[in-house]
């Protein structure tokens, strides 16, 4: 299915649906009242639909966490899979029809590494098993903190290729593998430095607790997939075994430190090391596993 019918199907909560928080022209988004978006993408969002004015966007879009698809299960992080209901939110897709050709942006407001966030979103929407599954090659994302720059990419999803497109929005955040892998790991240990504090401040906790554990699966699995597609590692560091290669990027994967999801619910705001506890159950499943 084309990606225009897959994301127009989508029902927004003026629809009485769940499926987004909003899904129509981008023109009409940007007139409602109560949008919220910060200044760059407000005036990168106003840029692109004033050079594209039948752009649409869909935002929020909700989806479920992929339990039967095999980089996930290499990645064995079980916190994900106790997430209920659909705990992935892609924040903007801009999508848009040019004559017989069909194009999307994924869009993730600007952090310091949300360029990591983008990447792991669009492997999630693009992984086998999933509905956009056969369009992977018509989508591109990007996160970005010059509006400029998501209106260049929106521009360009016609003129040039998806793969080399993207390269040239990750080129702007990691030159190679290695940059991307110390990035990661830097994330995720921001991220296990401030839930404590952040968390025992909250009377609910859901939430920020369903975000964080998305936010650290993101990371581990950018790390795997980036590693497993990358076919100059597969020949030069692995000599063309795929097992070999499989079996570091799941080390690479492990790097990623987390809380874990009890941990996470008892904290009281202690930031001192804890280690994460580990269940019969659970260890017992990892040496069956290995």
């Amino acid at each position: 299915m084309a990606i225009t019918a897959i994301l127009s199907s989508k029902l927004d909560n003026r629809s009485n649906g769940d499926d987004c928080t909003f899904n129509g022209y981008l023109e009409d988004y940007l007139n409602m009242e109560d949008t919220d978006l910060d200044p760059v993408l407000r005036e990168a969002f106003a840029g692109i639909q004033a050079n594209a004015v039948d752009t649409r966007i869909c935002v929020g879009l909700r989806s479920e966490i992929n339990n039967d698809a095999i980089s996930n299960q290499i990645i064995r992080y079980k916190d994900v899979f106790k997430l209920n209901g659909k705990p992935l939110i892609y924040p903007y897709i801009l999508y848009v029809q040019k004559d017989e050709e069909e194009r999307a942006l994924l869009v993730v407001p600007y952090t310091k590494y949300g360029f990591i966030k983008a990447k792991g979103l669009y492997y999630c929407m693009t992984e086998p098993g999933s509905e956009f599954i056969d369009c992977k090659n018509e989508i591109v994302a990007i996160c970005s903190d010059k509006a400029d720059e998501i209106v260049k990419a929106f521009s360009n999803l016609f003129s040039q290729r998806a793969g080399a497109l993207q390269r040239g929005i990750d080129g702007h955040f990691f030159r190679n593998y290695e940059d991307l892998r110390t990035a990661a790991i830097a994330a995720s240990e921001e991220i296990k430095k401030e839930a404590p504090a952040v968390l025992a401040a909250l009377e609910d906790r859901t939430e920020q607790i369903y975000e964080y554990v998305v936010n650290w699966f993101l990371l581990k699995k950018v790390l795997y997939v980036q590693y497993m597609v990358n076919k100059n590692i597969l020949n030069t560091v692995h000599e063309g075994n795929v097992k070999k290669q499989r079996n570091q990027a799941k080390l690479n994967a492990d790097e990623i430190t987390f809380m874990s999801y009890s941990e996470m619910w008892r904290t009281t705001g202690v930031t001192e090391e804890e280690p994460a506890e580990e269940t019969a159950e659970e260890a017992a499943e990892e040496t069956a596993a290995e």
